[in-house]
């Protein structure tokens, strides 16, 4: 088969982050063999721009943890990438912004907990929503695109008309309303952070509405749970089809979700990437929903636990289990 080419790079540049969210996307068990280097960081995304990927996600852990940040924008700029920073906001002070700015940054997604302070406190792990709130007016004040992603819980679930208001105070161009995908720290804490099918319901009649009264306003995009759904969603429209993702230590993940790295390939042999992909599809097949006659397995597929704990907040919860990977702004 021959295989479309990928649009979009995730660059997880870091797995270090001042967070310690119930839901990270860190892996559970990160080998640490070292961060790829700025010389390294700046060939990956030259690669990656010959094979034909148009934008580059700096994403982590928190991004802005490596202090050559600037650096690594102003190198996908030059390969003609669109940029975009997914950040928690902690460490994004005036000069920060501006050196981000001058380095030609296209846009920002900040991460917010929820609406109420309290609560986003609490579900971060330390005191973030006041500096998150700051860092809102820092990117706007600098004539950059802000759009808001707030991980959707059973803690938060029920505050997301207050959440889609909050966007609207911060003049969010962009929301997205993400329920909780249950891998990595989210599956281990699965049985505090899974709302109930009445939750999940009510809280897509909203999104709908507020999506059709701020069309043209902000643009809101609801992303699906897996555990209610019929039927399991495409992993990232196929594993690797569309998008790719390079970790800290530099392996090359069909989707950020992936416990491995498409096999023998490392952000050393980006160049390979085509053959390799083909050679990956083949054995892991792309994540199409089923036809509803075949019952194959897609990735993306998730599966109801059969026991939930109900009305225990996070912190009530002996069985949370958080990532410790703190921030450092030394590297």
């Amino acid at each position: 088969m021959t295989a479309p080419r990928p649009y979009a790079l995730l660059a997880e540049i870091t797995y270090r982050c001042p967070l310690h969210c119930p839901y990270c996307s860190n892996p559970t068990q990160a080998r640490d063999n070292g961060e790829l280097s700025t010389d390294e960081w700046t060939r990956v995304i030259r690669e990656a721009a010959a094979l034909g990927v148009l934008q580059i996600g700096f994403s982590g852990g928190e991004p802005l943890a490596r202090r050559d940040l600037p650096d690594l924008v102003r190198a996908a700029r030059e390969a003609n990438l669109y940029t975009n920073l997914i950040t928690s906001g902690i460490g994004l002070d005036d000069d920060r912004m501006g050196a981000l700015r001058d380095a030609g940054l296209d846009s920002v997604q900040l991460s917010f907990q929820s609406d109420n302070s309290d609560l986003a406190d609490e579900i971060a792990g330390t005191r973030a929503h006041q500096h998150k709130l700051s860092a809102a007016a820092k990117v706007r004040a600098a004539g950059i695109p802000l759009s808001l992603n707030f991980v959707i819980h059973r803690r938060n679930i029920d505050r997301l008309p207050e959440m889609i208001e909050l966007a609207e105070t911060l003049h969010a161009e962009r929301v997205e309303l993400a329920n909780v995908q249950f891998y990595g720290w989210a599956f281990l804490n699965r049985a505090t952070l899974l709302p109930t099918r009445q939750q999940v319901i009510r809280a897509r009649e909203i999104a709908t509405a507020a999506k059709a009264r701020l069309a043209g306003k902000v643009d809101i995009f609801y992303v699906l749970p897996d555990y209610y759904e019929s039927r399991p969603k495409p992993c990232l429209a196929g594993w690797g089809q569309r998008y790719l993702t390079v970790n800290p230590i530099g392996d090359v993940l069909p989707c950020l979700t992936a416990s491995s790295a498409i096999p023998d390939l490392h952000a050393g042999a980006m160049p390979e990437l085509s053959a390799k992909r083909n050679r990956f599809w083949r054995m892991s097949l792309p994540g199409r929903v089923a036809d509803g006659k075949r019952r194959e397995h897609r990735p993306g597929l998730r599966v109801v636990p059969k026991s939930r704990s109900r009305g225990r907040d996070l912190e009530q919860s002996e069985s949370i289990k958080r990532p410790s990977i703190r921030l450092d702004l030394s590297h």
